[in-house]
């Protein structure tokens, strides 16, 4: 198995099932030593990625409720190999395995990232992982992006040159990746824009024929959280429990919008974009079903 790869360079390895069983001995690991302090634990990065090259180290993410509780595991951390790399990130902690920590060496061989549990960079990582896995054409463009990156960074640093590269790539991936998990899925809305609701623009004055609203906690492509239209609720609300039916995906904005109904109703493709066209006649937008997920990689394009 190729596992570790020396500090600060960039080289890409063809896809190894021993990568997986790595990391499960390696969140078995963790899940001994953290116990309660971790509420998930799971492989992400690109060795968790089927089918694509990859650099031979092991990304594992950590869902907790509380950082201070995984700090007091330092020492038994430490003591099994994972050592604590303090940074500003608020976000994250990091735990990092290798030659290079203990002295022994110089390779890399685990990154451990411990974020809030629910939290958007929990949620990020396993979208990420979860969309490239199920739609292999995506999967092989972030591979033929990450070789022609590989193959202009140097030898030596240049590691920030090669994840400054795959930034927008990831960015517009985990666009489509959010709404695309939530398709099907039982959401709590709060609604901010109830039925009936006026709201003024500049050049135009919109009457809200439905209830739009957000899901708490969950942040769309515009660093807002992620919108919601509400179908099937005839009267004002300030929030519901419902089910994601379809996404507005909006070829000339920022953001994609969610649509939702009762558990139960159905709507055409149809009568979802008659129903939100009030607002997105001002925008290149279309909709995308339940029925579109073995396709929605493609079709997300149009």
């Amino acid at each position: 198995m190729n596992l570790g790869l020396r500090r600060g360079t960039v080289a890409l390895f063809p896809h190894e099932a021993a990568w997986e069983e790595e990391a499960a001995r390696t969140a078995e690991t963790l899940k001994t030593i953290l116990g309660d302090a971790a509420s998930d634990i799971q492989h992400v990065g690109s060795t968790s990625i089927k089918g694509i090259k990859a650099k031979p180290i092991v990304d594992i993410a950590v869902a907790a409720e509380d950082f201070g509780a995984v700090l007091a595991k330092e020492k038994e951390l430490r003591s099994a190999g994972f050592f604590y790399r303090p940074s500003d990130l608020e976000w994250q902690l990091l735990f990092a395995r290798g030659s290079f920590y203990t002295g022994a060496g110089d390779e890399q061989t685990h990154f451990i990232h411990v974020v809030k549990a629910g939290g958007r960079e929990w949620r990020d990582y396993l979208n990420f992982r979860d969309y490239m896995n199920a739609y292999p054409a995506a999967a092989k463009a972030y591979e033929a992006l990450k070789e022609r990156l590989a193959a202009e960074c140097p030898v030596d640093a240049g590691r920030e040159r090669y994840l400054a590269g795959k930034h927008d790539f990831i960015r517009d991936t985990l666009r489509k990746a959010t709404v695309w998990s939530y398709l099907g899925k039982n959401v709590h809305i709060e609604t901010d824009r109830p039925l009936g609701y006026v709201h003024r623009k500049e050049n135009y004055t919109l009457v809200y024929p439905l209830n739009y609203g957000y899901i708490p906690g969950v942040f769309g492509g515009d660093g807002e959280e992620l919108d919601v239209y509400l179908l099937g609720v005839n009267e004002p609300t300030a929030e519901a429990d419902c089910t994601v039916i379809g996404v507005v995906r909006r070829v000339d904005d920022v953001e994609d919008k969610l649509i939702a109904a009762p558990a139960g109703t159905v709507f055409t493709r149809e009568e979802m974009a008659a129903a939100v066209r009030f607002q997105e006649q001002y925008y290149d937008s279309f909709v995308l079903t339940f029925g579109d997920l073995p396709d929605f990689e493609a079709r997300y394009k149009r």
